[in-house]
């Protein structure tokens, strides 16, 4: 009769496998109790127009895609916290050369984040960036702080991080403050930490 290789462990080894389940589980509740996303979307958006007296108005319009994540915290001050977002674009008529799927990583950190239920993050791929690569097709995005995960959400919904599969291009996913929305509802985002000089 063949042994079932669960129970080829030995005692003591299905006593520790069965001792790291309810501590994974800890751990994932005790993250979700620090931050938990309560929306991740992402649409296309035009750039707002700004009056300059004695200056020329903008000849075009153009739309650029937001990514928006959406959140609450527990804690009374989260001393910094990382949004790691990795956007995947769908070309489909996509040039010699050129892939029909590209995946973009960036990364937008805020500090001092006080307890709050109407958290947000925001990044942004310039028009010409979507022009080029296509549309959205998927948006996901790992949260951390301290080096720890404390939420990890896609959208739209998919088992695993479905991005380690692509090779990401980096450098085009922008902050806030890289674009012409910086300056729109400020209150209404916690503070980005200046680079180290």
């Amino acid at each position: 009769m063949k042994t079932h290789p669960i129970f080829q462990f030995g005692t003591l080894g299905l006593l520790a496998l069965l001792l790291t389940i309810p501590c994974e589980l800890f751990a994932q509740q005790a993250s979700g109790e620090i931050l938990r996303i309560r929306r991740l979307e992402g649409d296309m958006v035009r750039a707002p127009q700004y009056q300059v007296r004695g200056g020329q108005s903008a000849q075009r319009q153009r739309q650029w895609l937001q990514v928006r994540t959406e959140f609450q915290t527990a804690p009374e001050w989260i001393d910094e916290v990382t949004f790691t977002y990795h956007i995947v674009l769908r070309n489909r008529r996509p040039a010699e050369g050129e892939q029909e799927f590209n995946l973009f990583r960036g990364e937008s950190s805020y500090i001092n984040v006080a307890r709050t239920r109407e958290g947000q993050s925001t990044v942004f791929l310039h028009p010409s960036t979507v022009e080029r690569y296509g549309e959205l097709f998927r948006v996901g995005v790992v949260i951390t702080s301290q080096g720890r995960v404390l939420a990890i959400e896609s959208s739209p919904s998919a088992d695993g991080r479905w991005w380690e599969q692509l090779t990401p291009r980096t450098g085009l996913v922008l902050t806030r403050r890289h674009t012409p929305f910086a300056m729109i509802n400020f209150d209404d985002f916690e503070a980005s930490p200046l680079p180290e000089r």
